[in-house]
């Protein structure tokens, strides 16, 4: 069991270690959630794409699997998913006004972030955590009895 918690222990630091570069904060990105899914028509459209309204935070992760998001720039964007990731645009007040009058009402109100639903990740890691730790407090005393 020991040796388990020593494989698991090496591997996630194998997986976590990047090469230093300056301000590079490990496995953060930039991610947008959908805050309201816009009408395809004409008018919300940018350079032959349609694009909805997101809220713009950044989302730390490992292999992919989110384990902390962190509202950041607290910025309202319209945007549209590319094959890169995302392609946005920032909404200043007076975009965002221009928005509410052709909606006719504010896709904005109302949306708070929730950072738990962004978050998902780190319930399977703590539990991986957890797992090492019983194990190795525990897992002493079934050698000691053995022998």
């Amino acid at each position: 069991m020991r040796y388990l918690t020593v494989i698991i222990g090496i591997f996630l630091m194998a997986a976590i270690a990047q090469p230093a570069e300056a301000r590079k904060r490990g496995t953060t990105n930039q991610a947008i959630a959908l805050v309201e899914n816009l009408p395809d028509t004409a008018e919300y459209q940018i350079d032959g794409t349609f694009v909805d309204v997101g809220y713009m935070y950044e989302e730390t992760s490992l292999f992919s699997i989110p384990l902390w998001a962190e509202e950041t720039t607290k910025t309202f964007v319209l945007y549209t998913e590319t094959e890169d990731g995302y392609s946005y645009l920032p909404l200043d007040e007076a975009e965002l006004l221009r928005l509410k009058e052709t909606l006719g009402s504010d896709p904005t109100e109302g949306y708070s972030f929730s950072r738990w639903q962004h978050m998902w990740g780190i319930f399977p890691a703590g539990l991986l955590i957890l797992f090492g730790i019983f194990s190795t407090l525990f897992g002493k005393k079934d050698d000691e009895e053995e022998a």
